[in-house]
């Protein structure tokens, strides 16, 4: 059990790190994300239309059959995620911790999901393959799916799922050292 722990913690801090890495120097905000003309003027009709955070879908529900195809046909078709409707420090030291958090415990599920099939992985490529097959199917129901559901930007999906599945081969490379074999 000390062992796993240990494998959890390392898992969590170098995942940590990488995630700094991966978000810190890569190339979404300039060549990924879409940029507004006027971000001060853009903010305001944000603020206008969606006053409180949460997720708004734009044409909302509600209309008749005939309104919603028209409104849909018409365009613009959003789905707008109100974040900070009042603002927020733009470096906001919960998201950090909570991002930790976050490691500890999906890496600490991970290692439960290892664990429960370890006879059957006795090797430590064996556990590693197993925990990146099951990262890639993660990833492709989760990100590819927004991109097939919810007609979500394919570029910035892939550049997540691209993060979600490394972040996943990390873990398992760390935790099969921890995780032996039932036969171990």
């Amino acid at each position: 059990m000390k062992k796993m722990i240990l494998g959890i913690v390392i898992a969590s801090v170098v995942l940590y790190m990488w995630g700094f890495v991966y978000w810190g120097l890569g190339p979404y905000p300039t060549m990924i994300w879409k940029h507004a003309p006027d971000d001060a003027a853009a903010g305001q009709a944000l603020l206008a239309h969606f006053p409180e955070n949460g997720t708004y879908f734009v044409p909302g529900a509600g209309h008749d059959q005939a309104t919603a195809e028209g409104l849909f046909d018409k365009g613009p078709v959003a789905m707008v995620h109100m974040i900070a409707a009042n603002g927020r420090p733009m470096m906001d030291p919960s998201i950090m911790v909570g991002g930790f958090l976050l490691n500890v415990v999906v890496i600490g599920l991970i290692c439960i999901l290892m664990s429960q099939v370890r006879a059957a992985l006795p090797t430590y490529v064996d556990r590693v393959k197993f925990i990146a097959l099951a990262g890639v199917t993660a990833s492709v129901l989760i990100d590819c799916g927004d991109i097939v559901w919810w007609q979500i930007d394919w570029s910035w999906k892939l550049y997540n799922a691209l993060y979600h599945v490394s972040a996943w081969v990390i873990t398992g490379l760390i935790l099969a050292k921890f995780i032996e074999s039932a036969k171990n």
